[in-house]
């Protein structure tokens, strides 16, 4: 270490001690004789104290030359180094190790002149790759950066043009800074191996856009350094450490020539409220965002579905900010529906164009099995349900379709019918169970398969089920102590206020955050379901996998309404009942209806698979049908095969093989021998559009490690790369041979010599 100032691969240093294996086989060929008198010896022995010490002297010599061939070749395999100012910097190489950056996310496709600002990049990165030389080891890590940071090339500089020249047009993503930094640190850690001090050097091409460099912190971060959560941590770590090891990253700006360039994009396009259903009047929204610094008048919004186009609007959009588009639209049926919201093209067309899908429900199929039909109204067990869920007949009056439409279609069958041809479970969405005291064993073993495939069972109690060996068949049927049963909970015994008159029970607490009851969560709602009048229920021990929606006021705080999953499915139980023998809830329809409207909506509708995605993300979808010859079909009209196997997770369901990231913005499709494509929607991140562009200052100024090169200026004498160290190996690889061919010439003399002799 005195003469070197250190090693690039200190641990091959160890490849010094293979030098002395000449030395041991030299020594173990050495072998002692026991003396044996032979008069023709004494000639021998005359002819060799002659000649002893040149033959010393010529296997002495041989030895160090191979020693020494040895040691020079593990010193160039350790790559010794020295610094600028050492009298041997004159015998190192210029070697250069270049790290270039291309910022490659959607902002780079922004076109100020003929060309975007990524084609400018790439010519760029082809002026500073022609200044590097291949033949004296000069190394290039050409590295495309964007929501994942790709390894182009590593190793010469003509790899580096060969992998130039397959780029064509940016991503559709973010640049994530600090995961392409976090590249750069594990390739100078590297470098600079034990020494803590690389000699990389750093270039990023990029359009130096605010919110990449300057990432909004995330809400409710406190400050920058105590939020785990904010995006600038990640970011500062790594240039810190770029910092300990010497390195500077030299930023050359590509981008816009201004502040705030002009552009326009979507944001969002979605419903604007809840899609009851087809053939009902529905709103889309779409909004438009100005990111320039001046407004926009009689900008052209159009919507597309389904591939029809709608009229379009023409809207006024002022600078730095964002309007709503909003479209009156029916969609004809119900299922998955693609839409694409198109602007006027600008200078980044990226985000003048985003897709989406939505889901319009079909009417929600209900069978109500009712345990104590009645021909009166408010004597049948199901008749105040049924009422909710059927909208009343205005006698044709009306003809309008949102007025008589219904998200449910009920059909109600006696609880001896249940099971039959027209009360199959299979052929509904949800079953409610209401009052029935005896199950038989094969219509449970039906509901089991039908709700762990997806479907939803509510149960209800009543009179029926308040008699001890009622709930002792019921627990028979639907409890089991392992938790495989249907119901949520074990029924333990039937509970009555002692006189009604004045004494009641009320839902004490509920789950406000719960889908079903989000409705009663508003403080001008929540007293119509805490305060409604509950007189009988059964109590019940829950579940551990249950869990209670509300709770009662009673002593022992008993659960009113318990929902646990079951498999695919869900099962949701009622202590009490659902007509008015133990409460008043049907008496009151602004409890009763939203409750059971929204308790069978979020039932039947269950969990809808995803269909939008961002850029990057990845889906994974099921179909109702065997999908043969699956093909994922791009924006772009490519097709590709879906690798792997469909497979059977439920009866009459398969999931599809994986998809695969999606790094496209627009729709995808999903294409198979079905009638209709799968639709898929993926949705480039909004705050690309925003090009607000960063300063120089202000990046220098974020961390010492940037060092700002203005875009087209020219590098003076000062600027020029020079390497704080300079490597030795290739002399000493050098040496090697040169000892090696002096040991062979030696040995080859030497022999020759004493054959002659």
């Amino acid at each position: 270490m005195g003469v070197f100032q250190g090693f690039v691969h200190p641990l091959l240093l160890w490849g010094i001690a293979l030098c002395s294996i000449p030395l041991l086989i030299h020594l173990l060929n050495r072998r002692r004789h026991k003396p044996l008198p032979w008069a023709a010896m004494k000639f021998v022995l005359a002819a060799y104290k002659r000649t002893r010490r040149r033959v010393q002297l010529e296997n002495l010599l041989l030895l160090l030359l191979r020693m020494a061939a040895v040691a020079a070749l593990a010193l160039a395999v350790a790559r010794p180094f020295i610094g600028r100012d050492s009298p041997l910097a004159p015998l190192t190489e210029r070697r250069r190790d270049l790290v270039l950056l291309l910022d490659a996310s959607a902002s780079t496709g922004y076109r100020e002149n003929a060309a975007s600002v990524f084609e400018e990049m790439l010519e760029r990165a082809r002026t500073l790759l022609s200044e590097l030389d291949g033949t004296r080891g000069d190394r290039v890590h050409l590295l495309q950066c964007s929501q994942a940071t790709r390894a182009l090339s590593t190793h010469t500089p003509d790899d580096a043009l060969a992998a130039l020249a397959t780029l064509t047009a940016p991503r559709d993503e973010r640049l994530d800074l600090a995961l392409a930094l976090a590249e750069v640190v594990d390739l100078a850690e590297e470098d600079a191996g034990s020494t803590g001090h690389s000699a990389l050097e750093v270039r990023l091409l990029t359009d130096l856009q605010r919110n990449t460099f300057l990432p909004a912190p995330a809400d409710g971060a406190a400050t920058a350094d105590a939020s785990a959560g904010d995006p600038r941590l990640p970011l500062r770590q790594a240039l810190d450490r770029l910092g300990e090891l010497g390195v500077q990253v030299v930023v050359e700006d590509l981008g816009p020539g201004v502040p705030q360039p002009p552009n326009l994009g979507i944001e969002s396009v979605a419903p604007l409220g809840e899609v009851l259903g087809a053939a009902q009047a529905s709103e889309i929204a779409v909004d438009v965002r100005n990111f320039g610094a001046s407004g926009r008048a009689g900008l052209r919004v159009a919507l597309t579905i389904d591939g029809v186009r709608q009229p379009s609007q023409k809207v006024d959009v002022p600078a730095r900010a964002g309007v709503q588009v909003v479209f009156p639209v029916v969609f004809s049926e119900p299922g998955f529906h693609a839409l694409v919201a198109e602007l006027e093209s600008d200078r980044l067309a990226r985000d003048d164009t985003r897709a989406a899908v939505v889901h319009v429900p079909a009417p929600l199929r209900v069978l109500l099995v009712n345990g104590a039909p009645n021909d009166e109204l408010e004597r049948d067990e199901i008749g105040f349900l049924r009422a909710a869920l059927e909208p009343p007949d205005d006698g044709g009056l009306v003809s309008s379709p949102v007025r008589s439409y219904s998200p449910f279609v009920a059909t109600s069958v006696a609880a001896n019918a249940f099971g039959g041809p027209e009360a199959d479970p299979a052929a509904f969405d949800v079953v409610v169970v209401a009052n029935v005291a005896a199950l038989p064993a094969e219509i449970v073993a039906r509901l089991e398969s039908w709700v762990a495939r997806g479907g939803a069972l509510l149960l209800t109690l009543g009179d029926r089920c308040a008699d001890p060996s009622a709930l002792d068949s019921l627990n028979t049927r639907l409890w089991r102590a392992d938790e495989s049963g249907l119901a949520p909970a074990r029924f333990v015994r039937h509970v009555a206020v002692a006189s009604r008159r004045g004494s009641y029970f009320r839902a004490a607490t509920f789950d406000a955050t719960h889908p079903a009851l989000a409705f009663f969560g508003d403080e001008r709602w929540q007293a119509f379901l805490t305060e409604m009048p509950v007189f009988e229920f059964v109590a019940c021990e829950p579940l551990s996998s249950a869990r209670v929606l509300a709770r009662l006021d009673d002593g022992e705080k008993s659960p009113l309404l318990l929902e646990r999953a079951y498999d695919r499915g869900r099962v949701l139980l009622w202590t009490s009942s659902i007509d008015q023998d133990w409460n008043l809830f049907p008496q009151f329809p602004a409890t009763f209806i939203p409750l059971w409207h929204e308790l069978l909506r979020y039932a039947g509708t269950g969990t809808l698979p995803l269909r939008n995605t961002p850029v990057g993300g990845t889906l994974e979808l099921e179909t109702a049908t065997f999908p043969r010859r699956a093909a994922l079909v791009r924006p772009d009209g490519t097709r590709k095969d879906l690798d792997g196997e469909p497979q059977q997770v439920a009866e009459g369901l398969w999931r599809l093989p994986a998809l695969g990231a999606l790094d496209e913005a627009g729709l995808w499709r999903v294409e198979s021998e079905a009638p209709q494509p799968i639709v898929l929607a993926c949705q480039l991140e909004p705050a690309e559009g925003d090009l607000a562009h960063l300063a120089p200052e202000e990046l220098e100024s974020s961390h010492a490690t940037w060092r700002f090169r203005a875009p087209g200026s020219d590098e003076g004498p000062d600027d020029e790369p020079q390497a704080d160290r300079g490597e030795l190996w290739r002399w000493f690889a050098g040496a090697t041979l040169a000892l090696l061919v002096l040991e062979t010439l030696w040995a080859a003399w030497i022999g020759r010599g004493r054959r002659l002799a």
